[in-house]
């Protein structure tokens, strides 16, 4: 099982933004990545993290790692430079 709550304390946000777009070929919508980041508390480490999510998601787009233009409608994708994040290719928190 994946260890969300230590991920989101350890990692940088950009990164597990990074993870969350590759979990699925269409994506996931922004309203789930802000879900994710309030359920697996994200507020700790981050006063405002929904402002923070959108900066995040600003800077993934405008370097390209990131696409919120998808053809499922479905919210944000992996994007043309999108890189797998280190802790992926580490399995840490219990990735497989």
């Amino acid at each position: 099982m994946i260890d969300f709550d230590k991920m989101i304390q350890n990692e940088e946000m950009a990164d597990v933004i990074l993870f969350l777009v590759s979990r699925s070929e269409k994506g996931i919508a922004y309203p789930s990545i802000d879900r994710f980041f309030g359920i697996h508390n994200a507020a700790e480490k981050y006063k405002s993290y929904n402002i923070e999510l959108i900066h995040q998601l600003k800077k993934l787009e405008d370097t390209q790692q990131v696409s919120s233009t998808n053809v499922y409608g479905s919210g944000c994708q992996k994007g043309p430079d999108w890189k797998e994040p280190a802790f992926v290719t580490e399995k840490k928190y219990g990735i497989e």
